[in-house]
């Protein structure tokens, strides 16, 4: 894992987490393990720090030039082991207009709704809908 960008930034970014990257050879299973750290994350009490740090590394690999094949694309790896599962999570999917635009969400339907399906998407859209409609109540 230490012999790519990708490894060496997580142990980085992340150095709580090392014990889990013992058996982790490749991006994918690196975002499979930081998918479940995301998930306790979540739990109480909210680890924000972790959160925050998971979405800004989505966001480097997501960066990062594209690899040759899905296997070896770090933005492939995001979207299918972190992206597709926020959804699945009541606490994450409430917490989406922190990290994504409505915009950002509309470009990304594919990979939301993939494992949601379009009742699912219908629901992240509900999300942003009550939050713009909170911000326009007079208080």
């Amino acid at each position: 894992m230490l012999s790519h960008d990708w490894g060496r930034e997580a142990f980085h970014r992340f150095p709580e987490l090392i014990d889990r990257f013992d058996n982790v050879d490749d991006p994918y299973l690196l975002w499979i393990e930081l998918t479940y750290a995301f998930k306790e994350a979540y739990k109480s009490p909210r680890d924000e720090d972790l959160i925050s740090r998971i979405f800004a590394f989505a966001e480097w690999c997501c960066s990062q030039p594209r690899g040759a094949t899905a296997a070896d694309d770090l933005g492939t790896c995001v979207c299918t082991c972190f992206y597709e599962h926020i959804p699945e999570l009541p606490e994450a999917l409430a917490d989406m207009p922190r990290w994504f635009s409505r915009s950002d969400v509309l470009k990304m339907k594919d990979i939301f709704s993939y494992l949601a399906g379009e009742d699912g998407f219908q629901r992240i859209l509900l999300v942003y809908e009550h939050k713009y409609q909170n911000q326009k109540k007079p208080r």
